[in-house]
């Protein structure tokens, strides 16, 4: 049987190509920005693995939102070429 939409798989190729590729850079500079923060005023040790660990969750998390958010205008751009 013949797959009627094969369109369709290169689709989900692309958009999780986007979101792997933003969430990678989205996680890069998130770490980056978070490195700027002065942590010695929450904390007592600034250097320490707690600090380092919460760094990196946050900077994950934010390479999280990054590649959702590319991938909803990678699939908003898709939806308004299909109607143009």
């Amino acid at each position: 049987m013949i797959n009627p939409a094969p369109a369709y798989h290169a689709w989900w190729a692309a958009d999780g190509l986007v979101f792997t590729l933003a969430f990678l850079l989205g996680t890069y500079v998130w770490w980056r920005a978070l490195g700027c923060l002065k942590w010695d005023r929450f904390t007592f040790d600034p250097l320490g693995q707690q600090i380092r660990l919460l760094r990196f969750l946050l900077a994950t998390a934010g390479g999280f939102v990054t590649g959702v958010t590319a991938s909803a205008y990678a699939l908003a751009w898709q939806a308004v070429r299909t109607l143009l």
